[in-house]
């Protein structure tokens, strides 16, 4: 019993020995198990050391349950794994930008020391400590749940090319008697994919709470791809050649995409994601009444190697609405240049962004003519404006057909045609939108009949 004692105590050493991977001690799981550890070596009741270990257990299967990634050891051993691959921290944040030859020998000696710690929390026997729990407690324990071996070749989420990698790393590290002798392994996989939540997705919304705000993750981004999006072949050029400097680090300008609705402004912004997520571009999308927090939000890309895609859908303000003040302090810049891996793409169906009255031309303001012109130059901030007209009839049926052609709907040309007119008669004008919603009509009647 004694050396069982001696294993628990050497499990909360080394947990309570980390520096540098010293924030996995706040992961809501491993608090539970330091609590285990505690009680176990403490005076608890029976009854209270057996809840604890069945809520910690409850709570590693919940968690496994609701990965969809491949998992690698027993349900302990991944969830460790997990935490140290993509956690955030003093050696994975400088490997992410510079890779292991640009870190200092103190700081690796102090990570090596961290993993060697790390790997006794990994190994951890689960069958011998609750063969304690049932001796110190003096009767035989029936049904203890098992910490049963979850490996699986599970669907590999998006993006696909972080998780076939971070499962090779898993499997290394989970194999491996000496973690130390994988550092490099370590430093290469945080160098070419990243660390924490801008390695996990390329896709982001921001939510405002209490305690300020956070960047919840899109695991699965809107599928549009830009070869789905027919016609507007000029401004798509534009975003794609603006989108391309600015990932390669060249000079490149904040768009504003303007014009009528379902012309497919948004879904050419969207696409972005996938068209360069590989090469680092990130997106996080700001609804209009959250700019007021871009300040906070531009706090979280200091430093980080990303380029940043800042995304604002059918942006306009009404005459009382000031939150536009924020977006021009980001476009202009302030005191503080703005950031130069950080740029701000939105879509608008006005060209002017903050509505006018005539009222506004006629007031008792003695410089009411400056406060006009505020409002109206917010638009000229952007860089780049791209306009999105509607379709004419003929560029209309063009995207009819092209959608058409990659939904594989065979139908005559000239029904097809007739088809779409009428149904852009007696439904929305014009626009890909439209195209696409007559599409979608057309293949459920099809598939009816």
């Amino acid at each position: 019993m004694d050396s069982i004692r001696q294993r628990i105590i050497d499990a909360q050493m080394a947990a309570q020995s980390l520096v540098i991977y010293r924030s996995i001690l706040k992961d809501p799981i491993v608090e539970t198990f330091m609590q285990i550890l505690d009680l176990a070596l403490g005076e608890a009741s029976f009854q209270e050391l057996v809840t604890k270990y069945h809520d910690f257990f409850s709570r590693l299967v919940s968690q496994s349950e609701n990965r969809s990634e491949p998992a690698f050891g027993n349900l302990w051993q991944d969830h460790i794994l997990n935490l140290v691959i993509g956690d955030e921290n003093p050696f994975s944040l400088r490997c992410e930008k510079t890779g292991i030859a640009g870190i200092s020998r103190d700081l690796i000696t102090l990570t090596q020391r961290d993993l060697a710690s790390l790997q006794k929390i990994h190994d951890f026997d689960f069958s011998i400590f609750t063969s304690y729990i049932g001796q110190k407690a003096g009767e035989l324990v029936v049904g203890f749940p098992v910490m049963y071996s979850i490996e699986s070749q599970r669907h590999i989420p998006y993006p696909e090319s972080y998780f076939k990698e971070k499962y090779h790393v898993k499997k290394l590290m989970g194999n491996s008697t000496d973690w130390n002798q994988n550092i490099d392994v370590l430093a290469k996989f945080y160098h070419e994919k990243g660390c924490g939540i801008f390695a996990r997705y390329w896709a982001f919304k921001w939510e405002n709470s209490e305690n300020g705000g956070r960047l919840v993750g899109i695991s699965e981004p809107d599928p549009i791809r830009l070869n789905d999006l027919i016609g507007y072949e000029e401004q798509k050029q534009q975003v794609l050649r603006n989108t391309r400097q600015f990932v390669q680090g060249f000079g490149a300008n904040n768009m504003l995409l303007y014009g009528d609705r379902g012309t497919g402004k948004s879904s050419t912004i969207k696409a972005l994601v996938h068209e360069f997520g590989q090469e680092g571009l990130r997106m996080v999308e700001v609804t209009k009444d959250q700019l007021m927090s871009l300040p906070e939000i531009l706090v979280k890309f200091n430093d980080r190697p990303y380029r940043f895609i800042i995304f604002v859908d059918d942006l306009s303000f009404e005459e009382h609405e000031t939150e536009y003040k924020y977006l021009k302090a980001v476009l202009e810049g302030s005191l503080e240049p703005a950031p130069e891996n950080v740029l701000i793409y939105a879509t608008s169906n006005r060209r002017h962004l903050i509505r006018e009255y005539h009222s506004d031309r006629v007031q008792d303001e003695v410089r009411a003519q400056d406060t006009l012109q505020e409002k109206l130059s917010l638009s000229d901030r952007f860089g780049i404006t791209v306009i999105y007209p509607s379709p004419d009839q003929e560029e209309y049926l063009k995207i009819v057909q092209g959608i058409a052609g990659s939904r594989g709907i065979d139908v005559e040309p000239e029904q097809l045609r007739q088809m779409a007119l009428k149904w852009e008669l007696w439904h929305n004008r014009r626009s890909g939108r439209t195209a696409k919603q007559f599409i979608e009509d057309l293949l459920g009647r099809l598939r009816k009949a």
